[in-house]
């Protein structure tokens, strides 16, 4: 059940990004213009937002299987539109409700908390976190050796196969879940606000995973440009080195267990020192134009995407342990902000490239984890501070 779980996150949080590699090929088939290439990834955020703020809480609320395949569904049908377009208005619409749908992956990782003990939750979440994490890093490189083989229509009809097959699935393997509470749509959207200030774990745990997904987001963004302009790579060797920063997931499961241990405050300071190091780390790889410089990235992007998937599991973890009732909308507000803030580096990180080049890049990276690792201290310094006094008595 959890290996579905994970399945699904991935699939469905892999749609969100298939479009980013290959606009360079869409955008003349259905007459976008270059300038606006862009509107591609801000129409799938914004969609992608919508649906964490009016779709994801409704998890506390309404049976969980039927709403996951609801969601699915809806995403198939608009994943063959996709590949149908022959029109900028039409694509970029479809670009709306893909990222709208694709928050069907936040439904999936309450699930498999609810659906897991108690004493394996972190475990649990750790896993389908994996596999949610997986979808991201694997969705481009995949979609890009794809449409180079077949055309990128192709790419959006495979995913379209994919998710009703993962529909079906989720339909025949889950069990229900109706939750207990009820309540009318607008008060649920009216509980979230107040919910955040009554919830000092929550702040806390966005604020680092703000802090880790803007870098996330910086590197990404801006990388496949370092690699083409100062190390000569293409479409096919930037998609392995996608693959290979994929290792990186190997962390959310551990972190899952670790979790369980009750040892989550120690890995979240070292997942927040990995996603810094990593930062840090590029600045000698980007001096190196050469093997070592190669190799200095994917060590990078390993420390990077483990860090970033460690603090996502330990986060959700935390999060889950507090009120079951209120998961979904938690989780729905951990990820918006996550998600903003990885925005904001989607947006910034060209810009500062333009600039100065992978140096300002990097240091635009590495401070929000040096500022998540700052709050992380001020945050657990009376706690320690208690516990050293303790053990002076």
């Amino acid at each position: 059940m959890t290996l579905l779980l994970a399945a699904a996150a991935g699939i469905s949080v892999a749609n969100l990004y298939l479009a980013q590699p290959m606009i360079g090929l869409i955008g003349p088939s259905v007459g976008l213009k270059p300038g606006a290439y862009g509107l591609v990834v801000t129409l799938t955020q914004l969609g992608y937002a919508a649906g964490l703020l009016l779709l994801v809480p409704l998890g506390d609320f309404l049976e969980n299987r039927r709403l996951m395949v609801t969601t699915v569904s809806l995403a198939a049908v608009t994943l063959i539109a996709t590949s149908l377009a022959h029109s900028a208005t039409v694509f970029l619409a479809a670009c709306f409700v893909i990222g709208l749908t694709a928050v069907n992956a936040q439904i999936v990782v309450p699930m498999a908390a609810h659906l897991a003990l108690p004493e394996r939750r972190g475990r649990q979440v750790g896993t389908v976190v994996s596999g949610l994490l997986t979808g991201i890093l694997l969705s481009r490189p995949i979609a890009s050796l794809i449409a180079s083989v077949a055309g990128w229509r192709v790419v959006f009809m495979v995913a379209t196969v994919i998710t009703l097959a993962m529909g079906v699935a989720l339909w025949s393997r889950l069990p229900d879940r109706r939750p207990d509470a009820r309540s009318h749509y607008l008060n649920v959207l009216g509980s979230l606000w107040p919910m955040l200030r009554r919830t000092p774990v929550l702040q806390h745990r966005m604020a680092y995973q703000m802090g880790l997904f803007f870098a996330f987001s910086v590197f990404w963004t801006t990388i496949p440009l370092e690699l083409t302009r100062h190390f000569g790579f293409g479409q096919r060797e930037i998609a392995v080195f996608s693959l290979v920063g994929a290792a990186g997931a190997l962390s959310a499961p551990i972190a899952g267990r670790l979790a369980d241990a009750g040892r989550s405050t120690i890995g979240t300071l070292i997942a927040i020192i990995m996603v810094a190091a990593g930062l840090a780390l590029t600045w000698a790889g980007a001096a190196e134009r050469s093997w070592l410089g190669i190799g200095l990235f994917v060590i990078s992007t390993i420390l990077l995407d483990g860090g970033v998937q460690a603090n996502l599991a330990f986060s959700q973890k935390a999060l889950f342990d507090l009120a079951p009732e209120h998961r979904s909308r938690m989780n729905a507000m951990f990820i918006a902000g996550a998600f903003l803030a990885a925005s904001i580096g989607s947006a910034l990180a060209p810009l500062a490239y333009a600039v100065d080049g992978w140096p300002l890049v990097a240091l635009l990276g590495v401070l929000p984890p040096c500022a998540a690792l700052a709050a992380f201290f001020l945050h657990h310094r009376g706690q320690w501070g208690k516990t050293a006094a303790a053990g002076r008595r």
